[in-house]
């Protein structure tokens, strides 16, 4: 028999103008991938969780779907069963299939000692995503597999990885609010068909001064860059008050504010040798409360990636 155990983290795709190319991991929360295997002479995948509901149909659709791809592509006649423990919220915007899919791809790259490299860990573990949310993209992946603040092609699957600065915390705020059903479709729904000349060259701008403020180590200028001319304005709709919000933010001391991901989460970054995180946490919190919008938080920073927990 073989097992083994994989733990990915959450994640913050886009960054304000990084639609569908940037992405942040963190350190918390995580989802854990258990693979216990035994030789077969068919292929059976059964599924199991353990998380904040009584059954999570995405993570589980995203893991099966993952497992089976590279059973199927390497003729793997194994009984497998993976247990999905789940910390990441899910349908939020944090990464919660990204983190289930590319740990199931982990684990079954070491289990079965595939030798895998990340190009092709990424290309299994799309199938997660596409089975879990029906869109094949890869930033949160890259970021829970690799870590830090990463820039993806979706073309080449090329992944540029930067160390984010030390110093450098992230508030996560998610307003509870009633959420269309395949919200990641219906996100996606919401984005312009075509683009004003002015504002593609701003978002060039924008997201350029993200890359340099990572290369810098610059959390202000970082910042500044989490600004976007043609993906938020589209999305903020689906978040009452979000401008108010983000503004009540940036006043406390956020060096810059962005939806993350699909939303509804927001995402602040904080220098915390200037500014205390708790500082920023409250005071969105507050802000959202005094509009009757109840919002759970909390305050985590980047993380490492992808870790192998127990196995060989």
């Amino acid at each position: 028999m073989r097992q083994i155990i994989v733990e990915a983290p959450a994640s913050s795709a886009n960054l304000g103008s990084g639609f569908d190319v940037f992405a942040l991991g963190l350190s918390n929360p995580k989802d854990t991938v258990e693979l216990t295997a035994s030789k077969s002479r068919e292929m059976c995948i059964r599924t199991s969780y353990i998380g904040g509901g009584s059954v999570s149909l995405p993570e589980d659709r995203a893991v099966r779907a993952v497992v089976e791809s590279i059973a199927t592509k390497f003729d793997l006649y194994y009984d497998i069963d993976a247990l999905i423990t789940s910390r990441i919220p899910i349908g939020v915007g944090l990464g919660s299939s990204a983190a289930s899919s590319i740990a199931a791809a982990v684990a079954m790259n070491h289990l079965f000692e595939l030798e895998l490299d990340n190009k092709r860990l990424l290309e299994f573990a799309v199938e997660g995503e596409f089975a879990a949310s029906g869109s094949r993209h890869f930033d949160n992946l890259a970021g829970a597999l690799n870590g830090g603040f990463v820039i993806v092609s979706g073309d080449s699957l090329e992944t540029i990885r930067f160390t984010p600065p030390k110093g450098m915390a992230v508030v996560i705020l998610t307003p509870l609010l009633r959420l269309p059903g395949k919200k990641t479709q219906y996100s996606r729904s919401l984005l312009p068909r075509q683009v004003e000349i002015g504002k593609l060259a701003r978002n060039v701008s924008l997201a350029s001064t993200v890359v340099a403020g990572f290369a810098k180590g610059d959390i202000v200028m970082i910042g500044k860059g989490l600004e976007d001319s043609v993906v938020e304005p589209a999305r903020k709709v689906m978040i009452p008050w979000f401008d108010d919000v983000k503004n009540t933010a940036l006043q406390a001391g956020a060096a810059g504010v962005c939806i993350s991901g699909a939303g509804p989460s927001m995402m602040a970054i904080v220098d915390s040798v200037e500014t205390d995180p708790e500082r920023i946490r409250t005071s969105m919190v507050e802000r959202f409360a005094t509009h009757g919008i109840i919002a759970n938080s909390f305050i985590t920073n980047p993380g490492e990636g992808t870790k192998i927990v127990e196995g060989p």
